[in-house]
């Protein structure tokens, strides 16, 4: 496997993947922003609501979601034989998901500033009994046990050695299954996290992952 690659910031032209009878785009950009900027300084953090234990260890759990998204990417990049239209999908999966995970780390870096940490609530349940105010020392196995629709070792391994075709559907059927968990990962950020820009991301991730589970749905189904 080939080392990770280093894109910086969201892939701004739509990627259109054509196939059977219509075409499929993959916007760049969506009407949920999914860089608030604001969010990535102290007095923004502070300024919107306050960040519940739920969007903690949403972000928490989703910036190892999206770095496994990106090597699974990079898998099928590094393969031969890969068709055109698979090879596009992982490269804005690529730009995209960078993207997000350094404004989530942004949001981190700015809430350690801005909220006092509670050394009481370090992992796993005991975190949601952190005070109010405060940020939880880690979520534990909260926000690992949350991380739905990850790829297994085997699997991985299985792409990495993987070339032609079969690197074609194996990437887009794990990533399939990888997207799918972020829906439900961030379909409960939207419904019980409190703080705007966490909830405005997680519904990018929605509406975004969505219409790439569509694409790559279509991309499957071209395959012989």
């Amino acid at each position: 496997m080939r080392s990770r690659i280093a894109v910086i910031g969201v892939v701004v032209a739509a990627l259109t993947l054509a196939g059977g009878a219509g075409a499929i785009v993959v916007a760049g950009s969506t009407d949920v922003p999914s860089q608030p900027v604001a969010a990535a300084t102290a007095g923004g953090a502070a300024a919107t609501a306050f960040p519940s234990i739920e969007d903690h260890c949403y972000i928490e759990g989703m910036i190892p979601h999206h770095e496994q998204a990106l090597v699974l990417s990079e898998s099928v990049l590094a393969a031969d034989g890969v068709r055109e239209r698979t090879r596009a999908l992982a490269d804005f999966i690529i730009g995209d998901q960078s993207a997000e995970i350094g404004t989530m780390r942004a949001w981190q870096q700015a809430w350690a500033k801005a909220i006092p940490t509670d050394a009481t609530a370090s992992s796993g349940h005991a975190a949601h009994d952190a005070p109010a105010g405060t940020i939880p020392t880690g979520c534990g196995g909260h926000a690992h046990g949350e991380m739905k629709g990850m790829a297994s070792p085997e699997q991985l391994a299985a792409l990495a050695a993987a070339d032609g075709a079969e690197a074609d559907r194996l990437f887009l059927e794990l990533m399939i299954v990888h997207h799918e968990g972020a829906l439900d990962m961030a379909t409960s950020a939207v419904t019980n996290g409190s703080n705007a820009f966490v909830r405005s991301s997680a519904k990018h991730v929605l509406v975004e992952q969505e219409r790439e589970i569509t694409a790559m749905t279509s991309l499957v189904a071209e395959l012989p």
